[in-house]
């Protein structure tokens, strides 16, 4: 046998076991079902050279009004761990978890601990109401706000949102919220893959410094614009103002999914005059015909904003994207 074909042999054997262990490692990854796209993200971020998670709500869906697909419910079934926001964020997504097997492992990220929290935004410019001649359905118009309580959520008759309703369930949008998420998640892996947990820790910590890199400079970003005033398309930017110190006035939904009606579009015309509204914050879950109406005879501009990261592409870095996304969409509406 020549010695070219003792070295293919070798480097056949060697292809073939770097293979084998490339698909042991794949099998022996934990199976993770994962809400939303930032969501996703972390856990991507959290699992990097050990697996990937599964995405149920598509980043274009508005995880208010998404419909579970039954592709969604067979991974819920295999997986090992579920990590979602909550019921009050993805009110489809709360009977499936409920009807798991008790032994499945829940991770509900709204009653981590360390979370800043603030209540939904009521009164004013974001009371949620309807007026008499409004043209849409009042049954729209439930609170399925909830809230939490603290620890991890691995008990399914722990879905209790009593003592807990009107707190604003998009947490994720406060990178620090983003931290601590990130931490409870390499957490719960470390407990159901312990043969990896040095490196989701590791994965954590990296996590981290990025995260706060980025705060740092985004906060330096918004700071010429903090204080003009701008509407969203809904309530869903309380976090990011609250941490970089900007504020919009009002939203032009007062509850998701539910289009404004006469009435509200009156209003609406009035307060953007009566508040010098720079932007019309629009969002890609969203239809945004409405705005040209609204800004019609006004100076107000229309700019967008974005919760899921419908444009950024799905993997461990959207989340650090789309902080810098939202920064960066709203410094230019506003210049």
């Amino acid at each position: 046998m020549s010695n070219c074909t003792i070295r293919a042999i070798k480097i056949a054997s060697t292809a073939a076991l770097l293979s084998a262990s490339v698909s042991l490692t794949a099998q022996a990854a934990p199976k993770v079902a994962t809400s939303i796209a930032p969501v996703y993200s972390i856990t991507a971020a959290i699992m990097q050279d050990v697996g990937t998670p599964s995405l149920l709500i598509d980043q274009a869906t508005s995880p208010h009004t998404a419909k579970l697909q039954p592709s969604d419910a067979k991974a819920l079934q295999e997986a090992d761990l579920i990590v979602w926001i909550g019921a009050a964020l993805t009110p489809s997504l709360e009977k499936p978890i409920e009807t798991l097997p008790a032994k499945a492992r829940i991770l509900t990220l709204s009653q981590i601990e360390g979370l800043t929290e603030l209540a939904v935004r009521t009164g004013g410019n974001w009371e949620k109401h309807v007026h008499a001649d409004d043209d849409h359905d009042e049954d729209h118009d439930e609170n399925h706000d909830a809230g939490h309580q603290d620890g991890d959520h691995e008990e399914h008759d722990d879905h209790d949102h009593e003592g807990h309703e009107g707190h604003d369930p998009h947490i994720w949008l406060d990178p620090l919220n983003g931290i601590a998420m990130a931490k409870a998640i390499a957490e719960n892996l470390s407990a159901i893959d312990p043969e990896n947990a040095s490196r989701y820790q590791a994965n954590a910590e990296t996590f981290q410094t990025r995260l706060t890199a980025s705060m740092d400079t985004i906060k330096k970003d918004l700071e010429p614009i903090k204080n003009k005033p701008y509407i969203v398309f809904h309530d869903a930017y309380h976090y990011f103002e609250n941490r970089f110190g900007i504020s919009a006035v009002g939203s032009v939904m007062l509850q998701p999914g539910v289009s404004p009606g006469v009435a509200r579009v009156r209003e609406i015309r009035a307060k953007l005059k009566d508040l010098n509204v720079v932007c019309i914050m629009a969002e890609p879950q969203f239809s945004d015909k409405i705005l040209d109406t609204l800004i019609e005879d006004t100076d107000t501009k229309i700019g967008q904003m974005d919760p899921m990261g419908t444009n950024l592409q799905l993997g461990p870095d959207l989340y650090d994207a789309l902080m810098h996304y939202n920064a960066d969409k709203i410094r230019e509406c506003l210049q």
